[in-house]
């Protein structure tokens, strides 16, 4: 064979596997979509609301411990650590005040509830 007809036969077999994969649905289990009713209203995006979100992650990451303090104490941050208290998970945070008083508290990486 020469390089054309190489080039050519490529050609063919890849607009074969293209009209082969757009006719196809894409995996066997596929609903054809044009044939239902559309369907209007939150019940059909499959939302789940962030508490379910955040049992499903395994809790709640360091940033957003730091956050929630942060938000409820103000001042800065100073240090944080993955500590176990009453056999729960938990991040130690150790914050500086607005007042520049040093304090600590305790957020549960499965709720995110603050506690001293």
């Amino acid at each position: 064979m020469k390089l054309p007809a190489i080039r050519t036969a490529v050609m063919l077999l890849v607009i074969g596997l293209c009209a082969a994969l757009i006719a196809s649905p894409l995996h066997a289990g596929q609903r054809d979509l044009r044939s239902e009713p559309v369907q209007r209203g939150p019940g059909h995006l499959n939302i789940k609301p962030l508490a379910s979100i955040r049992v499903q992650n395994r809790g709640i990451s360091r940033d957003q411990a730091a956050s929630i303090v942060k938000k409820r104490y103000g001042g800065k941050i100073l240090a944080i650590s993955e500590v176990q208290r009453n056999g729960r998970a938990m991040y130690r945070v150790k914050g500086l005040s607005d007042k520049s008083q040093v304090y600590v508290v305790f957020v549960d990486k499965q709720s995110g509830r603050i506690s001293r």
